[in-house]
């Protein structure tokens, strides 16, 4: 991704985190791992946004900042994405595996998959389910820099606002529309969960940090923060005691994946983004409190640094890992899963450090032609989805 003037180390411990439980989350783990990629698009939203903000400033055509843009993001994420995807075209030519891959291949290579999950042919394959989330990152990068460049500071706050409020408007309102015609609830949540007007109010609370200058203005972030762990625990506590969710406490913290029962599809994302915003501007804002040191201390160790700098490619492979190689050797049950979780994380990490290596540094090196002034690329990975 884009490189910062200020490399902020406790992100890439962010990252660490959000992937670590999405991986918790597929391994059956903790049923509240989704909640990751969540974390993800609130962290995208703020980088980003900062990003193009300052690009904003600058008296550049504003063709050439979103050339710039798209170069660089390109760089960042295609490689290493189209050459998985190829991989497999290879695999599936001579084995037929995954199933319904050229089919679904189009939607992949165009990142439009994520729109195919309200079809009732849709399938699951973990080799390249989990892309749809990758797909809803593209499609807010293809319009996000032309509101940042067209509008007025002024007109970008009021959007902010009316984002807020109309996100979950729209997941409620369309998910009366899917009841209608006839999905179940778990579909219906899936389906929300997969479309990317669900998530604009996600990226649009990590842009209220720099938008609103929050670094600045908020004197005392861990009293947000606070407010916004408390207002996530609340929630899911209540949630959990007033529904069946059929898990444990622990496993699920009132956020179990595809409930819609106590309208978990509207207000889900809204809470989570707040939590996910207050803690990055904990991280972010350099004041110095009790909480915030010791979040930072926590996020700077050096093993999570080291998984949020290749955390994309951990994205990308984690879950084909899991199934086609760790699996298959040893089937994963109630019994081995947590030891089994202990083996797989440093094997996914294994690989995508390869890959890191070997295919995505040597095209993060070429970003540094398409800017002026900012600091070397490999001092910061600012990616969204690694």
């Amino acid at each position: 991704m884009q490189t910062q003037p200020n490399y902020i180390k406790s992100l890439d411990g962010v990252r660490a985190i959000a992937i670590l439980l999405v991986m918790a989350f597929h391994f059956g783990i903790i049923r509240f791992g989704w909640m990751g990629v969540q974390l993800f698009f609130v962290l995208s939203g703020f980088l980003i946004s900062s990003i193009l903000l300052k690009e904003k400033d600058k008296p550049a055509p504003m063709g050439q900042r979103l050339k710039r843009f798209w170069i660089r993001r390109s760089l960042r994420i295609f490689p290493l994405y189209y050459i998985y995807l190829t991989v497999f075209v290879v695999i599936c030519l001579f084995t037929a595996f995954p199933p319904g891959y050229f089919s679904d291949l189009p939607y992949l290579y165009s990142y439009t998959f994520n729109l195919t999950r309200i079809y009732n042919s849709w399938h699951e394959s973990p080799v390249y389910t989990h892309f749809w989330s990758l797909c809803v990152e593209e499609q807010f990068y293809l319009f996000f820099p032309f509101i940042v460049f067209l509008l007025s500071r002024p007109s970008l706050k009021a959007l902010l606002i009316a984002v807020l409020i109309a996100g979950p408007v729209f997941r409620w309102s369309f998910g009366g529309y899917l009841a209608g015609i006839g999905k179940n609830s778990f579909e219906v949540f899936d389906v929300i969960y997969w479309f990317p007007f669900s998530h604009l109010d996600a990226f649009f609370t990590g842009l209220a940090i720099p938008l609103l200058g929050l670094k600045d203005r908020i004197k005392r972030p861990e009293w947000l923060f606070i407010a916004g762990a408390a207002l996530a625990l609340t929630a899911g506590l209540a949630n959990y005691f007033c529904e069946s969710h059929g898990h444990s406490l622990p496993t699920s913290m009132g956020y179990n994946f595809g409930d819609i029962n106590s309208y978990q599809h509207v207000w889900y994302y809204t809470v989570l983004n707040l939590c996910a915003a207050s803690l990055l501007l904990l991280l972010v804002s350099g004041k110095s409190s009790m909480i915030g040191d010791l979040a930072n201390r926590i996020l700077e160790n050096k093993v999570l640094v080291a998984i949020g700098k290749v955390s994309y490619g951990m994205y990308i492979l984690h879950w084909v890992i899991q199934t086609q190689l760790v699996e298959r050797w040893i089937p994963v049950s109630e019994s081995n899963k947590y030891w089994l979780f202990l083996v797989d994380v440093p094997v996914v990490y294994g690989c995508a450090l390869l890959s890191f290596h070997f295919i995505e540094q040597r095209f993060i090196q070429l970003k540094d032609k398409f800017t002026t002034g900012n600091t070397p690329a490999k001092a910061s990975t600012l990616s969204t989805k690694n």
